[in-house]
């Protein structure tokens, strides 16, 4: 996700918030590396640290929960391992990181964690989303595309040639401007590219190939 600093962010910031925390960031496509302009940087940690803290965590059966439980205790131990690693090496802390219970954690925003953190290089799969300055988008645009994994990226800009920009040079199946990475109707192409996967899916794609192709040869005078 990249933060241009002439993004609306009062627009932007729920958005990321939801792409990030939503299903407990248990999802494939959520809001992880979110970059911003140096201008904007601490606002937009401080933004969705906001967000998050407005967040209920805990029976996602319950309409007021905005963050549910992780999928099982040894995730909670897993995700507060990386952050309290991230912390260490020196990403400032901005909310969260400290577990509510044995499946349950809250919203979490880390500040500049160093780029060779397991948070900045892996898949959190958790409520944990990392907030990095820029001074040039495509200082944002390298260390995105740094990493063996490619999946959906964003820009959040209203300037037409950077919103080109991110589109012809991150490496994404998909790029969203204006709204968060986990945008996704069913008849869209939905790819991981790298190591995040292999083919296409969505329903006309996955139609393709689930079907075998049969030819039939004739020899025959007649044709």
């Amino acid at each position: 996700m990249i933060v241009e600093a002439d993004a609306d962010l009062s627009d932007a910031l729920p958005l990321l918030a939801k792409g990030a925390f939503y299903h407990a960031g248990q999802v494939c496509v959520s809001v992880q590396r979110v970059f911003a302009d140096q201008a904007i940087a601490r606002q937009v940690a401080d933004g969705l640290a906001v967000e998050g803290r407005k967040m209920k965590v805990g029976d996602p059966t319950r309409e007021e929960t905005g963050t549910g439980p992780l999928i099982r205790p040894r995730e909670v131990d897993r995700i507060h391992e990386w952050v309290t690693e991230a912390v260490a090496q020196g990403a400032e802390l901005i909310c969260g990181g400290e577990p509510i219970s044995e499946t349950c954690y809250p919203a979490t925003v880390l500040y500049n964690p160093p780029a060779d953190a397991r948070v900045s290089t892996q898949e959190v799969f958790g409520p944990i989303v990392c907030v990095y300055g820029y001074d040039y988008m495509d200082q944002a645009i390298d260390q995105a595309n740094a990493l063996p994994y490619a999946f959906q990226a964003a820009v959040f800009t209203n300037n037409l040639q950077r919103t080109l920009r991110g589109f012809r040079r991150l490496n994404a199946s998909a790029v969203m401007i204006n709204d968060f990475t986990a945008f996704r109707v069913d008849w869209m192409p939905f790819a991981g590219l790298r190591q995040s996967g292999i083919g296409g899916g969505g329903i006309p794609h996955t139609m393709r190939e689930m079907q075998v192709e049969k030819m039939v040869v004739i020899r025959s005078k007649e044709l």
